[in-house]
């Protein structure tokens, strides 16, 4: 295996190891998701390229990217959704923003 390859495997293994960490460490629901969505988008995304360099192979390299393609897409829009349901349906909110973006989403009663 190639330096490359392995550094963009350890990379990506680190990367979705400190997701579950983050998972498992974090306080409230909303920055779990946070964390696992965005880390662990960029460690699946760098174990497909590591994986692409290390094949070699053209149809397998596209395979790949579109997979990677599809996950750096649709993980974060699906976290994005289930913390909006989330918050809109428990009501939690944490008493320390100074914002809520999600206010005028709220039914009127």
């Amino acid at each position: 295996m190639s330096v490359i390859v392995q550094v963009l495997l350890l990379l990506g293994c680190l990367l979705i190891l400190l997701a579950s960490v983050g998972a498992v460490k974090f306080p409230d629901t909303l920055t779990r998701m946070a964390a696992v969505s965005k880390s662990s988008t960029l460690g699946v995304v760098l174990l497909c390229a590591g994986a692409a360099v290390h094949f070699g192979d053209v149809l397998m390299g596209g395979l790949l990217l579109l997979a990677a393609l599809v996950l750096f897409l649709g993980i974060p829009v699906s976290s994005y959704l289930m913390a909006r349901v989330r918050v809109r349906n428990s009501r939690i909110i944490p008493l320390q923003l100074k914002r809520n973006d999600l206010q005028s989403d709220e039914p009127s009663v």
